[in-house]
């Protein structure tokens, strides 16, 4: 439990860092890529992106290292402790600094989630939902998002970026419970693994996840998207544990108390920031914006 603990801690760190690279690149692609493939195939172009894309693939190693050891409601929630780093660090390389507000709205969202998993207890499952449990999660996680990003397109200001975000936490969250089954068929060996389809459809998912992510990022600032994000994947994911993998939580009357709290908590750390004057004011797109890539010593952005 402890190697669990310590993997998701870095996993969250090294995904905030890779959220930080990647927003500054994408805040600069065209708008009409939005939602595309194209949108992918403009970053790739651009050094920064393709940083946080690696600091993204480590970030994975850390997460399957720690499912392997610990249950999806254990891991998942601990990924959100990167945001008490990513977000100062965002809104810092715009020579800006986050608030009294802005730093309880922070607080709130990892606050909150921290709370919601010591009052959980989550415990171990198995590690292979049935078919007809899969076929019931994605089909649910894939009509969220659809909904999301369709919503999302036809709003404006901080609610598309927040929608889209919606939309990549849920691919996320799908992708942490398609790595739990693929590193336990990885277990049984690689004729297994490379027959079975999960380690495929986990491919999918982080292509689209990585698509409708990257057009959240360039929608608006990170601390509208990021925070909405790293609060729906770790949900979703406890709730597929949950659902598909037989993991359980606490459900007594104290435990459910401080649960309630911690959600209410985190929506409530989430409504602030979106609130944030500070980061409406990072929404509108400036024209003296810096090279992020200057600043992380890679080089130029490599506009395509």
């Amino acid at each position: 439990m402890l190697i669990a603990v310590l993997a998701a801690l870095a996993a969250g760190c090294m995904f905030s860092i890779g959220a930080v690279l990647q927003q500054s690149a994408a805040r600069k692609a065209p708008e009409d890529v939005a939602l595309s493939w194209r949108l992918l195939a403009n970053l790739v172009h651009r050094p920064l992106w393709v940083a946080g894309i690696c600091s993204d693939a480590v970030s994975f190693g850390f997460q399957a290292l720690a499912l392997a050891f610990g249950p999806l409601a254990l891991v998942q929630p601990l990924l959100v402790c990167g945001l008490l780093f990513a977000l100062p660090l965002a809104v810092r390389l715009r020579k800006r600094r986050l608030g009294r507000r802005e730093w309880l709205g922070t607080a709130g969202v990892a606050g909150g989630l921290a709370m919601f998993l010591i009052a959980a207890s989550p415990s171990e499952g198995t590690a292979q939902p049935t078919t007809i449990r899969w076929i019931a999660m994605i089909s649910a996680i894939a009509a969220v998002m659809a909904v999301s990003t369709a919503v999302g397109k036809a709003m404006s200001g901080a609610w598309r970026p927040s929608l889209y975000a919606v939309a990549a936490g849920c691919a996320f969250g799908l992708i942490a419970a398609l790595t739990k089954t693929s590193v336990s068929l990885l277990e049984q060996g690689f004729g297994i693994f490379f027959t079975s389809w999960e380690p495929y459809a986990m491919a999918v998912v982080a292509i689209i996840g990585a698509i409708v992510q990257q057009s959240a990022f360039q929608a608006g600032p990170l601390p509208v998207s990021l925070p909405v994000m790293d609060a729906v994947e770790p949900t979703v994911a406890t709730l597929l544990g949950v659902i598909g993998f037989g993991e359980t939580v606490s459900t007594e009357p104290v435990a459910l108390f401080f649960q309630f709290l911690g959600v209410a908590a985190l929506l409530a750390g989430i409504v602030t920031l979106d609130r944030s004057p500070v980061i409406h004011a990072l929404q509108r797109k400036e024209a003296d914006e810096p090279d992020f890539s200057v600043v992380a010593g890679i080089g130029v952005t490599g506009e395509a």
